[in-house]
């Protein structure tokens, strides 16, 4: 059975208290701001200058706080306010009157952002931030209320075209930054900004941003401490990325671009042995391996030749390849030679994926995804070791779209330390193979399972029943609404006994 769940820390608790108790303030403004909204004029300015002022008492609130406790609530408040805030925006817009002014508006929504915003905030990211124009808005808005930021992940609608110039105006407020992904929009205006404040900067990526010119080079050159650079789709060419590849000192990734195999040519070999990363459409996967030795990650799509040269790259242990054919492209001698080294390895509409090899040739995997795979025929008679050490020291599988259930089913069944696994559209979780799973004694250290079904369902009230006694350590159950065969009545009842019984497991 689950585990109970654990009476929570008194300091967590603290916390939590604090948190709500300025959601609260939140949720007050919020409903007195919808109130005004359908009375007069005079009683919405009224309100917007009483939530005006109580912003500034939360900041200042906030700003006498002891520095780890604020730096521990930051990341609850501000995704609690940003969500509050985009909600309150959404129904806003079906209370427009005939005094409704939307630079007011977007006045007071910035207030209540920025009366949480301090310099401990140090992450923007898109869990956060949506692709609304009014959320982008408000985050450009309030950036210099967090000096401290270190990661900004940006994502713009293409309809509104005021915003890099916006955010250019705001880059020197964020010295600190050291992550920054601004893809499709991104300008030439931006990327000297970030040259001229943001020193620290390790990872860019600014990827299908056509207003990026070769006039940028000359700015990203001014980031000294930079890892990693993404420049696909952009108007940064060949010559300029490998001048840039060359001249970074700390640089560590090379992204292929389509029709720029020949880049290797173009960088300097001081630079080479530095790089641990490559991803793209690489060609000349033997060049590339001869002249970047180091390489540690390896992500590819679109590769058609034989991938045998990949044996050379003895540091490799992250592998992902995208749309080839295993046979083909000869992956099993690349696994023959590598596959004992590799923790990680991504499959993404490869043809005729052969497991038997990823089994037997890939002992040490930690991590395994196959997704739109197709998998090869193989001898009914082939008999698998359960003590195959792949099967002991896998944690994590995620498979989706391979339409070959038996096989599935064969393989699973094996595995004895997983911890995770993702299925979308595998219908194996029957009673018959949950009870095999409960007499072999795997899967049994299962944390978090993910099962999405499509037609021919499996899931049944035993299998489920059978899955959450036998896994003890099953803290996430996904995939329920996809379960045909379970009433939703009972799924709402089990959530209840579990709710009741105090069990540390939740069900969506």
């Amino acid at each position: 059975m689950p585990q109970l769940k654990q009476p929570m820390p008194l300091q967590d608790k603290c916390l939590q208290e604090c948190v709500n108790l300025y959601c609260g303030a939140c949720v007050r403004w919020i409903s007195k701001l919808l109130q005004a909204q359908i009375s007069s004029r005079r009683v919405y300015l009224i309100t917007t200058r009483s939530v005006l002022a109580e912003c500034c008492q939360i900041r200042r609130s906030l700003s006498e706080l002891p520095y780890f406790v604020i730096e521990m609530m930051s990341p609850q408040l501000t995704s609690k306010f940003a969500d509050m805030i985009i909600n309150y925006d959404n129904k806003h817009q079906y209370k427009q009157n005939a005094f409704w002014d939307r630079e007011s508006h977007s006045s007071i929504c910035s207030a209540m952002f920025r009366s949480v915003l301090t310099p401990h905030v140090h992450e923007h990211n898109d869990e956060i931030m949506s692709c609304s124009s009014f959320t982008q808005d408000l985050l450009v808005q309030t950036l210099d209320s967090v000096p401290g930021l270190r990661t900004l992940y940006l994502r713009f609608n293409r309809t509104y075209n005021g915003y890099p110039s916006a955010l250019a105006r705001m880059i020197c407020h964020l010295r600190h930054l050291e992550i920054f992904t601004f893809e499709d929009d991104c300008t030439d205006e931006v990327i000297e900004q970030l040259g001229l404040h943001c020193t620290h900067m390790k990872k860019v990526s600014l990827c299908d941003s056509l207003h990026v010119t070769n006039a940028s080079a000359k700015h990203l050159l001014q980031l000294r401490k930079l890892e990693f650079l993404n420049l696909s789709e952009t108007g940064i060419d060949k010559e300029h990325y490998a001048f840039l590849l060359s001249e970074l000192p700390q640089i560590k990734e090379i992204v292929f671009r389509r029709k720029e195999d020949d880049i290797l040519d173009h960088v300097a070999e001081k630079n080479l042995h530095k790089i641990s990363h490559v991803s793209g459409y690489v060609q000349d996967i033997s060049k590339l391996a001869q002249r970047c030795r180091n390489i540690t990650n390896l992500d590819i799509c679109l590769f058609t030749e034989d991938l045998s040269g990949l044996a050379a790259l003895t540091r490799l242990h992250t592998l992902r390849l995208t749309e080839g054919d295993y046979a083909k492209c000869n992956l099993n001698a690349v696994l023959t030679d590598i596959g004992h080294r590799l923790t990680d390895l991504f499959l993404e509409g490869i043809e005729h994926v052969n497991l038997q090899d990823i089994i037997t040739l890939c002992p040490s995997l930690s991590s395994l995804t196959l997704s739109l795979c197709t998998l090869s025929s193989l001898d009914p008679d082939t008999q698998l070791d359960p003590q195959l050490p792949h099967f002991r020291n896998l944690t994590s599988l995620h498979i989706s779209h391979t339409h070959d259930d038996e096989r599935i089913h064969d393989y699973i069944r094996h595995y004895v330390s997983l911890k995770t696994i993702r299925l979308k559209w595998i219908n194996i979780f029957t009673v018959e193979f949950m009870r095999e799973v409960v007499r072999s004694g795997t899967l049994a250290d299962l944390e978090e399972i993910a099962v999405h079904e499509y037609w021919n369902y499996a899931m049944t009230v035993e299998a489920l029943e059978l899955l959450i006694k036998h896994c003890s350590h099953l803290k996430s159950i996904e995939g329920s609404k996809t379960w045909r065969l379970i009433p939703k009545r009972f799924i709402g009842k089990l959530k209840r006994r579990l709710l009741v019984q105090n069990f540390d497991l939740e069900i969506n």
